[in-house]
């Protein structure tokens, strides 16, 4: 019974240690040795993969998978997020140099390319009940550091229908326009004002200077957004009138 019982004690602790040898880890790089935590023959968990590089943290079937460091055999490493075994999220980038400080990035990777600093170049911080929607997208390809705002009702402004109710409902509901902006950071060169449509007004603010952030103000309305990058941008508010 007394030799029983120490062998069951001996296989308890050798698994609740990591005795992992027929745990998988399916990048190759990583694959001579592995200990730590495994579900169905592959490191699933909190564990550390030794071969040509190496790598410490979480695992999820075979792959580093969560958070963890990952140290290249050159001697580069990468401290952050990982999924299915390449960088995705926010981490840090270590690049070694013979003699010289590293060369360090920080920011953001999806599938192992890094984006940026920022996840996002912007976000949108509030915006009021009447808001019914906000939308910001980056002008890829403009060299300009400019923000246009395209302010639309969703009702209201619609004379161009031609009938009386139409004409009356223009009347009662004018479209709304930018009424005034407030910098709490960056600056604005100049600001166009266009009036060009039934249903929409259009602002061009020229030569942003970036990171800018600012409250639109639609009358009594307001939608507030910061951009963290510099670059082009199109803002479009729709207003419940």
């Amino acid at each position: 019974m007394r030799k029983i019982t120490v062998l069951g004690l001996l296989a308890m602790i050798l698994t609740s240690a990591g005795f992992s040898q027929d745990c998988k880890v399916l990048v190759n790089a990583l694959s001579l040795n592995y200990t730590g935590d495994c579900k169905d023959n592959k490191a699933n968990g909190h564990g550390k993969a030794v071969g040509q590089d190496s790598y410490e943290g979480e695992f999820k079937a075979g792959y580093p998978e969560g958070t963890g460091k990952y140290t290249w055999k050159v001697g580069d490493w990468f401290e952050g997020a990982w999924k299915k075994g390449l960088k995705e999220g926010q981490g840090t980038m270590h690049y070694k140099r013979d003699g010289n400080a590293d060369s360090v990035i920080t920011g953001f990777w999806k599938k192992d390319i890094y984006q940026g600093r920022f996840e996002k170049p912007f976000k949108i911080l509030s915006q009021t009940s009447r808001v019914s929607s906000a939308k910001v997208t980056r002008n890829v390809g403009y060299k300009e550091h400019d923000i246009t705002i395209v302010i639309t009702n969703t009702s209201g402004g619609a004379a161009t229908i031609g009938s009386k109710e139409a004409t009356a409902d223009a009347t009662s509901n004018p479209k709304m326009k930018l009424s005034s902006i407030d910098v709490q950071k960056g600056n604005i060169g100049s600001q166009l004002d266009v009036d060009n449509s039934a249903r929409s007004t259009k602002t061009l603010l020229r030569t942003v200077e970036f990171p800018f952030k600012a409250i639109f103000r639609i009358d009594s309305e307001s939608v507030e957004i910061e951009f963290f990058e510099e670059g082009n941008y199109l803002i479009e508010i729709n207003i419940l009138n």
